[in-house]
């Protein structure tokens, strides 16, 4: 590790997340760093608008969907690489091989089942449930960066028939191919056009076809502050969450029989937390150029803002649903 950086002369308490982060690389302990949830308060978010942030819009032209809200590229291999030492190999948020199966377990899943995974992101998720389970699973993920890295990882690991992820612009997704099931993991909250896509996940579904997904809601009952707004403003794709209500309405609707409805924030912010203070373990333990330490610092921050916002009106549910039988 070299030499220790001379601190402003405001002092420690005074520094931004990212100062500290860096200061702590060259020599300085910040213990704080998960302090309040592992969210720095008002702190958070501030010296990286050009990073994360942006004015509504933005990135939604051509190319959009390789760019965050101030049109800068939403995923690189660096930031690829970050995201996969906090939550594993094929993975960029909660989750794990080891989760997963508890997470799919309604769907009681077989070789003989075909799964549709939205938003897949690097296509860990189905990857498990290919290798455990047998199942044929086709990957759909928003942003091209993320779904040619995914592919590369289904190709590497044999399951580029069985598990393949392909790009597909989700805001106007039409899909062909009846299923058996279709999951989703923290993704639908990022979609404007939620009622165009729950008509495409209808209609992708074979009688008695299974949805699960979980997503980020809104929480009415809660009153949000400052740290929602927050989240709110400085997500990297702009955020369209719904309430537990409309999703169940909208379900309902479509004659989905709706099963399970449950609250997994505190298992979410928990493994947020978890892999976080292992990130932070790690990083005693290795040098980085300067490039990859802002990578990971900025990942850490989106993960802080989303842990504050879960105690600020926002929420994690997991939804299960089945499509009733063709009585034609």
């Amino acid at each position: 590790m070299s030499a220790p950086v001379s601190l402003p002369p405001s002092g420690p308490a005074q520094l931004s997340l990212k100062q500290r982060f860096l200061a702590w690389w060259e020599g300085y302990d910040l213990s704080a760093l998960l302090h309040r949830h592992g969210g720095g308060g008002e702190e958070l978010g501030a010296h990286t608008a050009g990073h994360q942030g942006g004015g509504p819009g933005a990135g939604r032209g051509p190319g959009g969907k390789h760019l965050n809200r101030s049109g800068k590229p939403l995923w690189s291999a660096t930031r690829i690489e970050v995201a996969e030492k906090i939550w594993g190999v094929g993975f960029c948020t909660p989750g794990s091989t080891e989760f997963v199966p508890t997470l799919v377990k309604p769907l009681g899943l077989n070789p003989a089942m075909s799964v549709l995974d939205i938003g897949a992101g690097l296509g860990g998720a189905g990857r498990t449930m290919a290798q455990q389970y047998g199942a044929w699973v086709t990957g759909l993920e928003n942003n091209p960066v993320l779904a040619d890295a995914g592919m590369a990882r289904a190709q590497k690991a044999g399951l580029g028939r069985q598990a393949p992820v392909l790009y597909a612009d989700l805001e106007t997704l039409v899909w062909d191919k009846r299923v058996d099931a279709v999951f989703s993991k923290e993704a639908l909250f990022t979609i404007r056009n939620k009622d165009g896509m729950i008509d495409c996940i209808e209609a992708a579904l074979k009688p008695r076809g299974q949805l699960l997904f979980t997503d980020y809601i809104i929480d009415p009952e809660t009153p949000r502050g400052r740290d929602f707004d927050l989240w709110q403003e400085r997500e990297p794709v702009e955020p369209h969450p719904w309430t537990v209500e409309q999703y169940v309405a909208a379900l309902q609707q479509r004659n989905m029989d709706m099963r399970i409805t449950e609250d997994n924030t505190d298992l979410h912010r928990s493994n947020i937390l978890t892999a976080i203070q292992s990130l932070v373990d790690h990083l005693e333990t290795v040098s980085m150029d300067r490039d990859t330490k802002i990578a990971v610092v900025e990942e850490v921050e989106l993960w802080a803002r989303r842990v504050a916002a879960l105690s600020a009106g926002l929420r994690v549910y997991r939804f299960y649903a089945m499509k009733p039988p063709d009585l034609s």
